[in-house]
């Protein structure tokens, strides 16, 4: 089986079942003298785990990381950087291995390979995010720290939030656990979430990421472009059905008067040229972040949406279930988008020869 390594600078395969002994990563190209520690990635890990609250899957996990490899005294090697964490509360008795779930990878992954971990699906499991949440916490040691990275869930089933600061931290998003920072809508979901755990229903939703203080020229700009690159890592993840960058459903609508209105050469509706000043020129207000594949400097905003959790009826009532997913795989989505943006970040060294202008 092929597939289960993602980046080409910075480099990550993942590995491990559900049930198993244990999941993990293995990361390569991480530079040498970084500061890294277990807490770190355990603080990151902290936030996917399951039992989190009472809208969550009550498995009891502490998903507790172990370090094998490529750090030392606190800082990294420049060698391969492998992480384990242990599984310890499985239930392979509450399996069929001769029942194929409908919404899951049961049928097709014993089609494909001729045999399948029957265990809570395997590898197919969301229980395999937790390596690239640990991967994407090694990411973010790559980065600049100017880079934010910060994800929240915009909405579930049919409640939207609305009211959002636009200062927002994880810490922010984390107060609530529906992962919604509208107190109002918060509020709506969880009751929502509730009624689904007890009725064995399920919703899906919408989650939001924020990218700031991405310098300018990550990306490449014909097959690497990070408008492909960013949406291609969000799609790798389990129940997301799109991702956009952006509204760009609303953005298609609008008229390109109104889509570039600001624009430092183009011509605003009184007919006369856009007035930005000439530090912004040809940064287009609505491009979120991104133009000819690359980052412009400014905000980039991704939207992935997420289907119902698969698990629904008498077997989301006597399981141990997600009524939605969306709460516990926003660190999911950002660690995959730090896993992208070091990847091409440590690529972007390559840009220039250092003796060119």
């Amino acid at each position: 089986m092929r597939g289960n390594t993602f980046g080409e600078f910075f480099s990550v395969t993942t590995f491990g079942e559900s049930h198993g002994i244990a999941l993990g990563a293995i990361v390569d190209g991480v530079p040498a003298g970084i500061d890294l520690s277990v807490d770190q990635i355990q603080k990151a890990l902290n936030r996917r785990r399951p039992g989190q609250s009472a809208i969550t899957t009550s498995r009891a996990e502490g998903d507790q990381v172990e370090l094998l490899s490529g750090v030392f005294e606190g800082k990294t090697l420049g060698t391969p950087i492998c992480g384990i964490v242990r599984n310890h509360d499985q239930r392979s008795k509450d399996y069929d291995p001769d029942y194929m779930r409908a919404g899951h990878a049961d049928r097709v992954w014993q089609e494909k390979y001729g045999i399948r971990d029957w265990r809570g699906g395997g590898r197919a499991s969301g229980r395999e995010t937790l390596s690239r949440v640990l991967a994407g916490a090694i990411a973010e040691t790559v980065l600049p720290a100017e880079i934010r990275i910060v994800g929240f869930a915009r909405q579930i089933g049919l409640i939207e939030a609305v009211n959002i600061p636009q200062d927002l931290s994880r810490e922010q998003v984390d107060e609530h656990s529906t992962r919604c920072p509208d107190p109002q809508a918060a509020a709506s979901i969880e009751q929502d979430l509730l009624d689904c755990k007890a009725n064995g229903d399920s919703r899906g939703g919408v989650i939001e990421i924020w990218i700031d203080g991405c310098p300018i020229g990550l990306g490449e700009p014909v097959f690497r472009k990070a408008k492909a690159l960013l949406p291609g890592a969000l799609m790798s993840v389990g129940a997301v059905v799109g991702v956009t960058l952006g509204d760009a459903i609303e953005d298609s609508r609008k008229p390109g008067l109104e889509f570039h209105k600001g624009v430092s050469g183009a011509v605003n509706e009184s007919g006369a040229s856009g007035s930005t000043s000439p530090d912004r020129a040809g940064i287009s207000p609505a491009a979120n972040g991104i133009q000819g594949g690359l980052t412009n400097g400014e905000r980039i905003v991704l939207r992935a949406y997420f289907k119902p959790a698969s698990t629904v009826g008498s077997m989301a009532t006597t399981g141990r279930h997600d009524p939605c997913i969306v709460p516990r795989a926003v660190p999911v989505l950002e660690a995959m988008c730090a896993m992208t943006l070091a990847d091409l970040f440590l690529a972007a060294r390559l840009d220039r020869s250092s003796s060119g202008g």
